[in-house]
């Protein structure tokens, strides 16, 4: 995907730790798909040992297209699995790659400097 991305969908469902690969493919094809979700152009990021995963679509338009379907649903080992979707803001501490503190341990001064920037913009943002 070329460009820039609009913010991720994230997407939660039963599936198990050892299914994250398959599911990554599995939630790619299904994404990219008018036809199946309503969507286009995207890419996924699955979490390690988690069932949940983002995918982030190059358009506005396709991403509000599959938000605003009312099921979604993928075929995974032989399983039916139900896909639960939402839109909520992405926490701007994980959205950078900070290796100073664990997430837990992040100053509130950094996590509102982060913050401000993902919803105003870095220009907007001036160090005193």
């Amino acid at each position: 995907m070329e460009g820039s991305e609009c913010p991720p969908v994230t997407v939660e469902g039963d599936w198990t730790p050892a299914q994250t690969k398959a599911l990554k493919n599995k939630l790619h094809i299904y994404f990219q798909s008018k036809k199946k979700s309503s969507g286009g152009d995207c890419r996924v990021e699955a979490e390690e040992g988690a069932p949940r995963a983002a995918v982030y679509f190059s358009s506005p338009e396709v991403r509000e297209r599959v938000l605003a379907r009312k099921n979604h649903e993928i075929i995974l080992d032989s399983k039916t699995i139900q896909l639960r979707l939402s839109s909520a803001a992405v926490s701007p501490v994980s959205m950078f790659h900070v290796d100073v503190f664990p997430h837990s341990e992040l100053p509130v001064c950094c996590s509102l400097s982060l913050l401000w920037v993902q919803l105003f913009g870095p220009s907007t943002f001036r160090f005193l």
